[in-house]
């Protein structure tokens, strides 16, 4: 009996050895398979994070566009404006100068046809003068 025991003993310490083994190789798949699984998750975080920067860049190279779009339409309707503004300006000081223009010529006609009407009066009164000169009590005639 003597030897049957310390074959006993063996066969119990290798199947503690197998078990401890069988339980060791679990472990190793388990944290294989949760390695794969981290890696995978943290390959499908850094997708999704590049992905969403990927939209945030092209969000605002977009926006960038959008207010460059805006600034060339504001200069273009200001070079606009000021356009219309200068030639209005000068189609109003054309027109102004041509008014001014006719108002002095008008004023010009008035100023000859009083100056006419003043040198006839003139002429009358000289006339009458004359006439009364002539037909008076003290006549040198």
């Amino acid at each position: 009996m003597a030897a049957s025991q310390p074959n006993k003993a063996k066969a119990e310490w290798g199947e503690e050895k197998d078990a401890t083994s069988e339980e060791q190789r679990l472990m190793e798949r388990a944290a294989k398979k949760l390695r794969e699984e981290d890696a995978t998750e943290a390959r499908k975080k850094d997708e999704e994070y590049k992905a969403r920067i990927d939209e945030e860049w092209q969000m605002e190279i977009e926006r960038w566009r959008y207010e460059a779009r805006i600034k060339e339409n504001d200069r273009k309707t200001l070079e606009k404006r000021k356009k219309e503004w200068e030639a209005n300006f000068k189609k109003m000081t054309t027109e102004g100068a041509t008014k001014r223009e006719r108002e002095h010529q008008r004023f010009t006609e008035r100023v000859k046809e009083e100056a006419s009407k003043m040198r006839k009066r003139e002429e009358k009164e000289e006339e009458e003068r004359k006439k009364k000169k002539g037909k008076g009590p003290c006549s040198t005639q």
